[in-house]
């Protein structure tokens, strides 16, 4: 559900996470943060939006779209007014046509109910088993657990994320990495949460990086819990001051900004323009090295989640070092770039080769 490649222990050699439903239910795993569903829109402050997601929360416990379409819902909808009641006939539509198997009902649900409509139609796609030789060729899927994919000797991959502290995340609909505390080495956020009969409301997910190898779960300490089921998140520099912040798009509450306004080490961002087509640099790696003497890697990446695009920036935690001593950037054609000791706490921006 979520794929990012990353430098996670400052080796030089990227990982490779991937995100799945790893634990969703409650008392599966001690990673995990749960709270009561009846506490679900406690966070939400405007009164509007609490009283959207009071609602929702109520049409929730007789309402589970599980393509089985439950007569006793059509008087439930009759109770709804407006949007919401042109919504819950759609779905109902959507449900029975499924349960019936017969793709003409889809056509009976609105146009203008596209949403419900597009999940009827796509339902009935046409479809094929899996050839013997396509299963043959595949690599086993791991479920029930995030994947850390750590290089060996050659081209061989290891899955490690059970010992780097990385293998449950919930609902994992998308991953953040970044350095968010400028500590020099990149944390891991994920966005968390799914509708499901009868169960608590999950946290998110934010996993410090402690510098050894090992990550520890720390979105209490980091004010990033958040109850809300998200499915898409971004992070960039919202305010202009040199630190990372993270606008997080929850199922049902309003859009979420967590500023990071506390740290105290130094930092240093790039953008990119190889003014040959490729405006933002999309693809490209940088290595830098501090005045530590510790080499930093990172690859410029917009996607890898659910519905959620980045920044085309990239973004180095410096720690209490002043700058960076040297850099080599590779453009996403092989092409080397080479540049000098730049200071820190400045975005520079890197055009041409």
């Amino acid at each position: 559900m979520a794929e990012k490649t990353a430098d996670l222990h400052n080796d030089g050699v990227p990982e490779i996470y991937m995100a799945q439903i790893a634990g969703r239910s409650s008392g599966v795993s001690k990673t995990l943060k749960m709270q009561k569903l009846a506490a679900y829109c406690d966070t939400i402050k405007n009164p509007q939006d609490h009283a959207t997601c009071a609602r929702n929360m109520e049409i929730k416990t007789w309402y589970n779209s599980g393509n089985n379409f439950d007569p006793s819902y059509a008087s439930e909808c009759q109770n709804l007014t407006g949007r919401d009641q042109a919504e819950c006939k759609a779905m109902l539509i959507k449900d029975l046509a499924i349960q019936r198997r017969d793709p003409e009902v889809c056509k009976l649900i609105p146009k203008s109910q596209w949403s419900a409509q597009a999940a009827c139609n796509i339902h009935f796609w046409p479809s094929r088993p899996i050839t013997s030789a396509e299963a043959d060729a595949s690599t086993p899927q791991i479920l029930r657990s995030n994947v850390l994919w750590t290089r060996g000797q050659g081209s061989s991959f290891a899955d490690e994320a059970e010992t780097n502290g990385l293998d449950v995340g919930g609902w994992s609909w998308d991953t953040k990495i970044a350095d968010f505390d400028y500590d020099g080495f990149q944390e891991v956020y994920i966005m968390n949460g799914r509708w499901v009969s009868n169960e608590v409301s999950p946290s998110n997910l934010f996993f410090h990086n402690q510098g050894d190898g090992t990550f520890s779960e720390a979105s209490g300490p980091f004010g990033l819990e958040d109850y809300l089921m998200t499915a898409a998140a971004t992070s960039f520099d919202l305010e202009g001051d040199g630190d990372l912040d993270i606008i997080s798009h929850p199922v049902n509450g309003p859009i979420t900004v967590f500023k990071n306004n506390t740290q105290s080490g130094n930092a240093i961002a790039f953008d990119f323009d190889d003014e040959k087509g490729n405006r933002f640099g999309v693809g490209v790696k940088v290595m830098v090295k501090t005045t530590n003497n510790i080499m930093q890697t990172r690859e410029l990446q917009l996607g890898g989640g659910f519905m959620s695009f980045d920044v085309p920036r990239m973004h180095f935690g410096l720690g209490e070092n002043t700058g960076i001593v040297s850099g080599m950037i590779t453009w996403p054609d092989g092409e080397i770039s080479v540049i000098g000791s730049l200071a820190a706490d400045a975005r520079y921006k890197i055009t041409g080769r």
